[in-house]
């Protein structure tokens, strides 16, 4: 069901559609190309429940673009009613697991501009991420299960785990001895 209503998307706003390499800094992105053509693209590392919240979030931009004349805020009001109007069908147990569609629920009901921002929401995403893990990637956790003081991996630098800020974690990196607030449910390399 949810193969079929993102194919009745994609031809509904017509847009070239990319699954990309992951990137650090989005889950997925939309873009007007030059040639006035639009574009949507999603991180291949995604879960599928991530990657079909992040291809409705974007086909949400597609939308406010088609029927919005004006410039309008990316992430602002008249995106978030699309949103939730386009996330409405996928509100099923059939689509998604009942754990994760509370804090869905909760997160469509003033949507931000990443899901990283509703910790809730995310954390029922990354709870399923972590029962998937094989056991090549057991040393991976979740930034909020590693003990304050403890050593650990994000990319290729290695971090202290501080305190954490409601939603971040204060880590220091060991070679710059500067410090990030790194956000709690971010996956890590333990050592």
């Amino acid at each position: 069901m949810a193969a079929a209503y993102c194919q009745q998307l994609h031809q509904t706003y017509g847009f070239i559609f990319r699954v990309v390499r992951p990137r650090r800094t989005r889950l997925g992105d939309f873009r007007v190309l030059p040639t006035g053509q639009t574009q949507i693209t999603v991180n291949a590392d995604l879960n599928p429940w991530s990657f079909l919240i992040t291809y409705v979030h974007e086909v949400a931009h597609a939308h406010v673009h088609r029927y919005r004349r004006r410039r309008t805020a990316p992430h602002g009001p008249a995106w978030q009613q699309a949103f939730q109007q386009l996330m409405q069908p996928l509100l099923t147990e059939t689509i998604f697991p009942v754990a994760m569609l509370e804090p869905l629920r909760q997160y469509l009901q003033k949507p931000a501009a990443t899901t990283y921002a509703h910790p809730a929401l995310m954390m029922a995403l990354r709870a399923h991420e972590q029962q998937s893990l094989s056991g090549a990637t057991a040393t991976r956790v979740l930034l909020r299960d590693v003990r304050e003081g403890t050593t650990f991996i994000i990319g290729k630098k290695k971090f202290v785990r501080g305190t954490l800020r409601r939603t971040r974690v204060v880590c220091k990196e060991l070679a710059s001895g500067k410090s990030y607030a790194v956000l709690a449910h971010a996956w890590v390399e333990t050592i």
